[in-house]
């Protein structure tokens, strides 16, 4: 055989390392019981295509059998010589049809079963272990050694008597010779599985029902049926030759066995489409689901569908050349190597994800020997047809592979090793936050006149301030903001809609209202708000509240109107390709100045706005995506293409994703707040909030349509402008001398929470498992498994290390106490949700808002929308934790790590945060041991509560409205290039 021969191992090679390295985060496992049918349908074509067309290449000539020399008894020849055929006699392998037909039928069944404990399996990923998978090597070993031991011996030697012989003989002559590397391979794999899969994300695996129970058994019973599918394989595909001599009748029993099984596996995945066609047929509110698939799901299995029938083609065509130990030894240490390689090789700053290096380089160390004992033990194989290869690895090749691999292995550990880090990160993430917040805040008020606020406005936006700036500046000053050049978030968010006509403009937002699809408008003629269009009496309040916001100077305001958004959640999510358009035309547009002095606004503006009864009925601009799963049809679709968000799919949901939160970290804390909630880096956010998981009233559009929301999510391009709610002081900071608001060392060292499951709704799907504020009560009330700390290390405790432990545990040794319940009753959820729910978290009694005073730290939590209770809590004397999605008008106004705690929508950093400002094992003697940092978080306290006051005030919701209206009228102007304000005549002193 020629050199071609290598394609075939080092083809089964390469393509079980891509598939170790990207099953993780396949679109292809969204759908698992498709995605197996169909890789099971085209394995089973391509295997017999492949034997049908070498069938007519294959020649009746003999082809030298190959023994190999054991290392002892080399005397001077190459274990590369071909020598003459044994003489003992083989083990048969040409099946009757009885037994080939009941290891067929017995596969098929197998199989099939197979799938359905699979489907079964991933569909609580969240409560499964680590995988016994890893043992398979070591089980086709064993059946290996028992298989040839029960027929004729293969060494005609007597069998060793001395215990040493004999283990030497164990270990490296004998059936039993693949024992001992399996055994060390499926040991280090196990090993390595079982220590990276120790970091678990707070998703929750319920123990309400029986799935916690059930599903680690169903996966020990999936691994026998791996077995059993394993064994039998084995025995049709065969490692020994046939009694005969004659290479060519041995040939044609493999390519039997082998069409065989490709006919299985073809049988099998018919059997899985007929009972997707009974469930068709059965269940029509199905139908479309099993029908329709996204292109990211088609993408993800047509990856699979060409990798792993390659893949399963090259191992039979390696059972050849190799056997199928041979070629199991390949396959198995491939995906080890790949393994423990990928879990050395992951980490960001400060030693997270906290990975074991030692273990790891101990299962680097067993699996390395392993390979050498494989090595060894292939030199004195049994008597089986191999090819010959002008090109096979010697001894001297196979000592150069073994060091190399240790270089680089121990290179990879040596370089990703971080030892214990002295000084804390939240330590420099809060001095951080000081000098950023002293930054901004002395660029956003620079300008002490009305000319410096014009050239400011001018040199930072690249034109002239609207008409009425003037105006707006009196205004702001008369109210003492603090805020007069930094209006970035109007800029950001009008930006996008530069790129249209004015007079597209006006008629996408009459065309919007008159659809009155969960929006209410605002009319403002001569100087007077009005209702505009049909809204309902449940959201007036909110169209009625923005007109009381901007009631004070709406007589500066041109004729104009806006829609405003009266659901919570937002709605508006041009794709990556509409937005790169849409912001380089709109600079451009904006780009574009008259050398005419500049103009007010045009006087004939009401006459240019259609009118909302004259809109022609046409289609919806909306569509209604409540309920579903929405992150890859709007979440993300603003994301780049090669972004991860848009090229995996982190659908094991038990796991935390620690490259996920990577880019926006300091180890496990949030460094950038900003960032962390943007979609891009991070696609295991499409299961970690209600809003991607199964959003209350999502009527979402991919067009550039102008909506008005409260807030909104990254990706997402609704303007936001200030909240009615809080404007209106719907849930307001108050206290009294029954409720009282104590300094912060008088309140209790308690993180409290209460709220109802309003995220999102769950109506039998089990979207609750991956809400945040589900996971939130769960995480600090049911948790049984186990989370990171950051805790000291060390008899001096200088310096400080992540650890893994048991929830219980962490719980019991935090100074600082948890309680986070749910009230009332648990509502947005449907069928057996409800019920699951209710037994998972019990429901506490409603309290009085103004109870929250009582305690240090206040969780704040995304609802359907932004949260209503972040600013009054910011102005108590408690420390605020956040976690949300949602951004509001005043994002960059507030600093993490200055006004309130950021926490990670994952809450992997939760412990550790409570333990670094409320102090862990204080007093117990415990080894591992944490002061509390009270000063530190009384310093947030009081930093939250006076910037709050001076920046977050009904006053300066009014400011922002204004200069946003302002904007927007310009942008909505027939002349816009041309209107502006400018100090012509002047004193620009």
């Amino acid at each position: 055989m020629d050199r071609k021969a290598l394609f075939y191992p080092c083809g089964l090679i390469l393509g079980t390392s891509y598939l170790a390295t990207t099953q993780h985060a396949s679109f292809a496992f969204d759908r698992p019981l498709h995605t197996f049918a169909v890789v099971l349908l085209l394995a089973g074509l391509a295997i017999v295509a492949y034997e049908a067309c070498t069938a007519k290449t294959r020649r009746p000539a003999l082809i030298a059998r190959y023994v190999a020399i054991p290392l002892s008894d080399g005397n001077g020849r190459s274990s590369d010589e071909i020598l003459a055929p044994p003489q003992h006699p083989r083990v048969p392998t040409s099946l009757g049809v009885k037994a080939l037909a009941g290891l067929v039928t017995a596969l098929m069944f197998t199989i099939c079963v197979r799938a359905a404990i699979y489907y079964r399996v991933m569909k609580h990923i969240e409560c499964t272990g680590p995988s016994a998978l890893a043992f398979l090597p070591l089980v086709l070993a064993v059946h290996h050694s028992s298989r040839y031991s029960r027929s004729s011996s293969w060494n005609s030697d007597p069998p060793p008597t001395a215990p040493l012989e004999y283990l030497v003989h164990f270990a490296f002559h004998g059936t039993t010779r693949y024992i001992l590397p399996a055994f060390l391979l499926s040991i280090s794999s196990f090993l390595t599985t079982w220590k990276t899969s120790a970091l678990q994300s707070t998703y929750i695996c319920p123990l309400s029902n029986s799935a916690a129970s059930t599903i680690p058994k169903l996966q020990f019973l999936g691994f026998l049926f791996d077995c059993t599918v394993a064994l039998v394989l084995y025995n049709l595909i065969d490692d020994g030759v046939a009694q005969t001599v004659d290479n060519a009748v041995e040939l044609s029993d493999r390519a039997t066995n082998n069409v065989l099984i490709g006919l299985t596996f073809t049988a099998s995945s018919l059997v899985l489409a007929v009972a997707g066609i009974a469930i068709y047929a059965a269940l029509p509110e199905h139908r479309q689901w099993i029908l329709a698939a996204p292109p990211e799901y088609l993408q993800g299995l047509l990856r699979l569908s060409l990798m792993i029938p390659l893949t399963t083609l090259c191992f039979l065509v390696t059972v050849r050349m190799y056997g199928v130990m041979g070629a199991v030894f390949i396959l198995a240490f491939s995906a080890a190597y790949i393994g423990v390689l990928r879990a050395l090789g992951t980490g960001v700053s400060y030693s997270f994800p906290p990975k074991p290096t030692v273990g790891l380089i101990l299962c680097l160390i067993l699996l390395t020997i392993a390979l050498i004992l494989s090595f060894v033990v292939d030199t004195n194989s049994e008597n089986r047809v191999r090819p010959k290869m002008h090109v096979r690895l010697g001894r001297p090749q196979m000592v150069v592979f073994v060091f190399v691999l240790l270089v680089f292995s121990f290179g990879v550990a040596a370089y990703r090793y971080q030892p214990p880090f002295p000084g804390h990160p939240v330590t420099t993430l809060i001095r951080l936050a000081n000098e950023q917040h002293y930054s901004w805040s002395s660029q956003a008020r620079r300008s002490k006149t009305l000319a410096e606020a014009v050239r400011n406005y001018q040199s930072r936006y690249g034109r002239d301030p609207p008409p009425s700036f003037d105006k707006w500046y009196e205004y702001a000053t008369g109210r003492n903001s603090m805020v007069i050049d930094d209006f970035d978030n109007v800029e950001e968010d009008l930006a996008p809609f530069a790129s249209l006509s004015p007079v597209e403009l006006r008629q996408r937002t009459l065309e919007i209202l008159a659809d009155a699809n969960g929006l209410g408008g605002i009319s403002i003629r001569q100087g007077k708000a009005a209702v505009l269009g049909e809204v309902p009496g449940t959201h007036r309040w909110m169209v009625d509240g923005t007109i009381q916001l901007i009631e004070k100077f709406v007589s500066y305001l041109p004729d104009m109107d806006f829609a405003i958004n009266l659901n919570d959640e937002c709605r508006v999510a041009p794709p990556y390709a509409v937005l790169l358009h849409t912001y380089t035309k709109g600079a451009l547009e904006f780009e574009k100045r008259s050398s005419n002095p500049a103009l007010n606004f045009s006087t004939d503006r009401a006459s240019t706005w259609p009118n909302i009864g004259n809109i022609p009925g046409k289609r919806s601009h909306f569509e209604n995506h409540s309920l579903q799963p929405t992150f890859q049809t709007y979440g993300s679709v603003a994301c780049a293409p090669d972004s991860l968000a848009r090229r995996e799919r982190e659908w094991n949901t038990r796991s935390l994703c620690t490259a996920c939160a990577a880019p926006h970290s300091m180890g496990i804390f949030v460094a950038n707040w900003t960032l962390s909630a943007y979609p891009c880096h991070q696609p295991d956010l499409a299961n970690l909030h209600g809003l991607h998981l199964s959003p209350a009233a999502l009527h979402g559009t991919h067009d550039l349509v102008p909506v008005f929301s409260q807030s909104r999510a990254p990706g997402y391009v609704d303007i936001r402008f200030p909240s009615p709610w809080n404007y209106m002081g719907k849930s307001s900071y108050q206290f009294d001398e029954k409720n009282p608001d104590p300094s912060f060392v008088k309140k209790e060292n308690t993180l409290f929470w209460r709220g109802a499951t309003s995220e999102g709704v769950s109506a039998g799907s089990g979207a609750w498992k991956g809400m945040l504020r589900q996971r939130l009560v769960h995480l600090l009330n049911n948790n049984t498994g186990t989370q990171p700390i950051l805790l000291p290390k060390g008899k001096d405790r200088s310096k400080i290390d992540y650890v893994i432990e048991n929830t219980a545990t962490i719980k019991r040794l935090l100074e600082t106490k948890v309680d986070a319940r749910f009230v009332g009753q648990i509502v947005r959820c449907g069928g057996v949700d409800c019920t699951d729910q209710t037994r998972e978290f019990g429901l506490a009694n409603a309290v009085d808002f103004k109870q929250h005073w009582r305690y240090r730290f206040l969780f704040d939590a995304d609802g359907a929308g932004f949260s209503g209770r972040f600013i009054p809590f910011l102005q108590s004397n408690s420390v605020v934790f956040k976690a949300a999605l949602f951004r509001e008008w005043y994002e960059g106004r507030l600093f993490a790590w200055k006004h309130f705690v950021p926490v990670d929508l994952r809450l992997h950093d939760l412990f550790s945060l409570l333990a670094y400002f409320g102090g862990y094992g204080v007093d117990r003697r415990d080894k591992r041991m944490m002061e509390p940092r009270e000063k530190e978080a009384e310093d947030i306290a009081r930093a939250g509560k006076v910037w709050t006051e001076k920046v977050l005030r009904k006053e300066d919701m009014e400011i922002y409205m204004f200069r946003l209206l302002l904007e927007w009228g310009r942008l909505t102007d027939d002349r816009r290039e041309e209107v502006g304000f400018r100090l012509e005549g002047r004193d620009n002193g």
